[in-house]
Parts: structure tokens; sequence; C-alpha cells
């Protein structure tokens, strides 16, 4: 059996991993990999880039094998011994060297065929369901009875319509790269207040003493998330597990929001967590929460973080339980809030903000309406008549998931979409299969062909985690098989 595997990142991998170490699989597989950018293993997110963009996870919750725990603290303990604690957090590169180094012997194995090039295209012979896949190069490779796109996430979003102007960055990854060329005595803006955003400040702050103050820039009120500190260590109550998503199932698969939601709050009541409390006094986000935060660290914020960790490796699935009509109102009453207390921001990471802040350094600017374009800089307008000016603008908004919008950013999703071998979902991103990830497309589903990563997004609920990204892959690959084997 030949299967290509599209994406040489984490999901790719253990896609790959999977298929070999299976004793019952087919003896006869030969598995071609492709990766444009000769990141194998390691993928985009864990790039050689400045130490200044971090996990946003403690480095005890890092290891990629749930028999080992340890693992990663125990890599850390031999390569970066300053880092070798519970509750640190790591520079993404280097988490990126320890995906390598744990499962980049996968890439000397018989079997694997590595291609250093991207997949443009694809096309399917649909009477024998075989797929031929077109590499950048103008090369098809043929005759594969199954594919994997593991193809890593979709362009950034342009909200205020500034690619192609000259001084625009709408991509800031890798961050030493795109923006070594910048030069203090420069205005510079950053669209956004999200993790990225923050990387980008602490580079630049360390980078330069800047002439003018560096400007954060956002649509909203208030711009952050809750404060992420030290693990809470203590026991907490969690009720969600696979048994427990399997047995409040109706007949039909389905699982009501209001006994998730009762679930939840019977939860934190267990574990003396006072979700209104909480709400009250760090719900915004805003600067001053941020200072109390950080300056009283509140024991039930870490419980309630701790909490949704452990609640996170059932998301998808409880996502996939709710029928439409749930989906949409807990997207309308509690999304935001959750995903408040979900996304932390790492306490150092904040500390820095504020102390940059005060030096005046830094300045957040909130309510942005709009950007002008003028010959060789910015000037950006807020809903309160204030006007700024910048010289350059970062974009970190987040990425673009209307597949109609991003076709002009990527030709592989462009010609999917133009054979009609991929359907945009409507809540953004690609229609996939729950939780098999097989492609659907208005002429059905896709024979053999499966789809991972953040364009699955919208139904791979909350697969900005790698453990999520893992145990789908591992998941998607085993369903593959169950489907395939033969013993020889």
């Amino acid at each position: 059996m030949r299967v290509a595997v599209v994406g040489g990142g984490i999901s790719g991998f253990t896609i790959i991993r999977k298929l070999l170490s299976h004793p019952n699989f087919n003896n006869d597989l030969t598995i071609d990999l492709f990766e444009k950018d000769a990141n194998f293993v390691v993928g985009a997110p864990y790039g050689k880039d400045t130490k200044e963009a971090i996990m946003n996870e403690h480095a005890q919750d890092l290891s990629i094998f749930p028999e080992s725990p340890d693992d990663f603290l125990v890599w850390l303990s031999e390569n970066h011994v300053e880092y070798a604690n519970n509750d640190a957090f790591v520079p993404r590169e280097f988490y990126g060297d320890y995906l390598f180094e744990r499962l980049s012997y996968l890439m000397d194995s018989e079997k694997v065929n590595i291609h250093e090039s991207a997949i443009v295209d694809c096309e399917i012979d649909s009477e024998r369901d075989i797929y031929r896949l077109q590499a950048d190069d103008g090369q098809w490779h043929e005759d594969y009875q199954a594919v994997f796109f593991t193809i890593g996430h979709p362009p950034y979003a342009d909200y205020y319509h500034l690619e192609g102007t000259p001084q625009y960055i709408n991509s800031p990854v890798p961050i030493d790269e795109t923006l070594a060329h910048l030069q203090p005595d420069q205005s510079i803006g950053i669209i956004g207040t999200g993790l990225t955003a923050l990387d980008v400040v602490k580079y630049l702050l360390k980078q330069h003493n800047w002439t003018h103050p560096i400007r954060l820039y956002t649509d909203g009120n208030t711009p952050f998330k809750t404060v992420k500190f030290s693990r809470y260590q203590g026991e907490i109550q969690q009720s969600f597990s696979d048994e427990w998503i399997d047995s409040h199932r109706n007949q039909d698969g389905f699982i009501s929001l209001e006994v998730i939601v009762e679930t939840f709050l019977n939860d934190l009541k267990a574990n003396d967590i006072d979700i209104q409390r909480l709400l009250e006094l760090y719900g915004t986000g805003s600067i001053s929460e941020i200072r109390s935060a950080i300056a009283y660290p509140d024991i039930s914020l870490g419980k309630l973080r701790r909490y949704i960790v452990m609640m996170t490796i059932y998301l998808p699935d409880l996502y996939n339980a709710l029928t439409p009509l749930d989906r949409d109102l807990y997207k309308q009453k509690y999304e935001r809030v959750f995903n408040h207390f979900r996304s932390q921001i790492p306490d150092e990471s904040l500390t820095f903000i504020l102390e940059n802040l005060d030096q005046g350094r830094l300045e957040i600017v909130t309510s942005l309406k709009s950007i002008i374009t003028e010959d060789d800089s910015y000037q950006l307008e807020t809903e309160n008549g204030e006007s700024y000016h910048a010289d350059y603008l970062i974009n970190c908004t987040g990425f673009q998931f209307d597949i109609q919008k991003a076709l002009a950013f990527d030709p592989l999703i462009k010609n999917l979409y133009q054979r009609d071998m991929l359907t945009p979902y409507y809540r953004g991103g690609a229609m996939v299969t729950w939780p098999d990830c097989q492609v659907v497309a208005s002429r059905g589903l896709m024979p053999n062909m499966y789809l991972l990563g953040h364009w699955i997004s919208k139904i791979h609920y909350g697969n900005n985690n790698i453990h999520l990204c893992i145990k789908q892959a591992e998941r998607v690959a085993e369903g593959f098989i169950a489907k395939h084997r033969h013993v020889e």
C-alpha cells in the first residue's frame, strides 16, 4: 500500500509512527512524506526563532509520551538545565528540538521516502480511488491509496486589507527573521494582542531602545486574557472522560449543552471555584485586572486553569456531541467566557508588558476602527476619534479560516477547492467527518483522504493544543488501520 503524508509536523509524524508501529498492518506499506521547509517533525510553530517566543504550557505538561509524563523535563535536564523545572515556560524552538530528537528516527525507516517539496495539487482516479499529487517543482507523484493532509495553519487574516502595501508584515513568523530589519527610529504598530503579538513585543523591545513607543492595537475595549502562574498542585475533581461522554449520549448520539454546562458548574462547585467571583475580578482582561492578578495571585484562578487543562483533551468530542443548535447557543452564550479563562498568558510575559507600559516604551490602543494607507506609512483611527501614525504594521490577528478568502495564498487549498475535493465548513475552515477526519466534498466522502490541523479547528475544537493534535492523529491512523489492516 502506498500512502502519502503531506506535512512533516507533529501530526504527520504521529500518523507515520502509528502506521509503522502497528503489528498487523500491511507489510508492503510505503509512505511518502512531503515537507517543503525541512522542518521535519518540528513544523512551523516550533521552528528556529527568537527565544522570546515561548510555549504557553508548563514544561511538566509537554511530554509527548503519556506513559512517560516527565520525558520533556528529562530532555530539558540534559539539554537546557536552566529550564528544567515543572513550571518553566520554554522557548518554542527548544520544544521543536525535543520533538525532532524524539521522533526523527522515523525518517530512517526503509518504508518512508522523504520529499523536501510542497504539494500544490491533487487529483483522484475515481474508478480506482487512487490519488496523484503534484509538487511545487511540477513533478507528479502517483498511485497513492491514501493521503493524509497534515498541512498546518491557514494564512494570516488581513482584516484591514493591507496585503501588498509597502511596510505591512502580514505574517510575523519566524520573528527573528521577519522583523530583524526594523530600525529603532521607526514607529512600529502591532495589530492584535494575543500570544504572538506579545512574543513580537518582547523581541522588539529587547532588540533596540526605540525612539517611539511600540503600540499594540486591538479593536476591542480590553486587550488580554487571564494570567497563568505555576500549576495548581492540589487535587481537582473533573467529571469528563471518554466514558462520561459515551454514557451521556442520547439515542441520536448527542449530549445536550444543558447537561454539559450543569456538569461543568457542579465540578467547579466541588472544587470550591466561584466562577461568578472570577468573572467579576478577571473577566475583561483589562490592564487593571492584570496588575491585580499579578500582584495578588488567586488560588481559585489556578484551580480553574488546572481544571480546564484536564478537560481540554475531551473538548473536541464534547463539542461534536452537541446538536448544531446547541453549538450555536454555546457560541452565543459561553464560548467567549470559556476561552477567556482557557487561553491564559504566562505571567512572565504580562509582567514584561506592564513594566514597559510603565516605562513608556509600550502603549496599548483599544477600539481600533480603521487603518488608512499613506505613501509609505499608516494612519490608525479609533472609535473615539484618536489618530496614530506607524511606519510599519505587524499583523498578529490570527488566521484566515474563510477558504474562499484564503485561495489566493494557498495553492493546494485552491486546487482542492477547484477540483471539488474540499468543502468549506460553515463555521470556518474545511469540512471533515468526526472523529475520522475524512474529507467531505459535495460529491461525497473522499475515499481514504484525511485532513488534520488548523484547517479543521472549527470541528476539531480547541486543537491549538499539542496533546489534542497528537491524540487526533493517533485516532485517525488507528481508524485507517482498522479498515485496511490484514495479517500477513
